[in-house]
């Protein structure tokens, strides 16, 4: 009987002890499918092992160029994250969202993609495919790290770009396999494998989004080295900045520290990342900065093209 009600009362304690731990939800904007959802999933799961305060959840928020995401987040500030994209930029200056109400936690960096371009040669990059009078972007939002890639492509080889929007990149790629009119897609290194025996045109990358060549590709070109001053999509959680100080800074120190005890490797395996946490003498705030500033003078160049492809119309 002793026994009995201490096992209960033990049982009782751990019960309080897990229901115990606050609620903190990552809205990731982009699909299950994205290449970088595994990479979130990890990172939540060592967060978790590490302490016994938060339990961290990653909810699937895409759409509208992050803009739900950051919705949702905003909805709930102090118990909610979101993930921030290269597309979190042409938000700002649209007026969609306020730069100064979000802090950066934690850069996920770099996302080290290949662009896909329909009958590129690997080796010659955009050179090969010069004489094309038009490149079209499958891509998933507009004056995102995509598109201002292709429309910097574009600009040196004198092409006109139309962006064509999709639910997914893999969608688009797809439409490229099939030869439904688009041209160029920028996705994981490994992302035209699924298409490759079907496919009715065949993809090659053109460069690798990294600023180092990769292992295996060793002659593709960077995006640098062909000329293109674009930058790679990228990826920091953010929170409302009416999120308690003090949470922002353990979360903060608690994410980073699950992306060492994961690895630089291992992320890089599952998710084409690069972490800022990676990257010697820069925080955070300096990587969005520099980003940011590179991104607001493209799109600030780009953006009667950019509209006009939206449908927007001059004022």
């Amino acid at each position: 009987m002793i026994r009995s009600i201490l096992v209960a009362l033990i049982s009782g304690l751990l019960a309080v002890s897990v229901q115990a731990r606050t609620n903190i939800s990552l809205a990731w904007p982009y699909s299950p499918a994205h290449g970088a959802t595994p990479a979130m999933y990890a990172l939540v799961e060592e967060a978790n092992k590490l302490q016994d305060k938060y339990e961290f959840v990653v909810e699937s928020k895409p759409g509208a160029d992050g803009l739900i995401a950051i919705q949702h987040m905003n909805q709930s500030p102090s118990n909610r994250l979101s993930v921030i994209a290269a597309g979190f930029v042409d938000l700002v200056m649209q007026g969609k969202v306020v730069e100064s109400n979000h802090t950066h936690l934690v850069g996920l960096g770099d996302m080290c993609f290949a662009v896909w371009m329909k009958n590129a040669n690997p080796t010659v990059g955009f050179e090969s495919i010069k004489t094309q009078d038009e490149i079209t972007v499958g891509n998933v939002a507009w004056g995102n790290a995509s598109h201002l890639i292709a429309l910097t492509v574009a600009e040196k080889y004198k092409m006109k770009v139309r962006n064509i929007v999709f639910k997914s990149n893999r969608e688009a790629l797809l439409n490229l396999a099939q030869d439904g009119g688009v041209t160029l897609v920028v996705d994981t290194p490994n992302a035209f494998d699924d298409f490759k025996l079907q496919a009715r045109v065949q993809a090659y990358p053109a460069a690798v989004t990294c600023s180092q060549r990769l292992p295996q590709w060793p002659n593709t070109k960077t995006l640098r080295e062909q000329g293109i001053n674009a930058i790679a999509p990228w990826l920091i959680i953010t929170s409302n900045k009416d999120m308690p100080t003090a949470t922002q800074s353990e979360i903060s120190s608690l994410l980073n520290q699950s992306l060492v005890n994961i690895g630089s490797n291992k992320i890089m395996e599952i998710s084409n990342l690069h972490p800022v946490v990676f990257h010697k003498n820069k925080n955070v705030n300096d990587f969005y900065n520099e980003r940011a500033s590179q991104q607001k003078m493209l799109i600030t160049k780009f953006r009667p093209t950019i509209d006009a492809d939206r449908g927007v119309a001059a004022k």
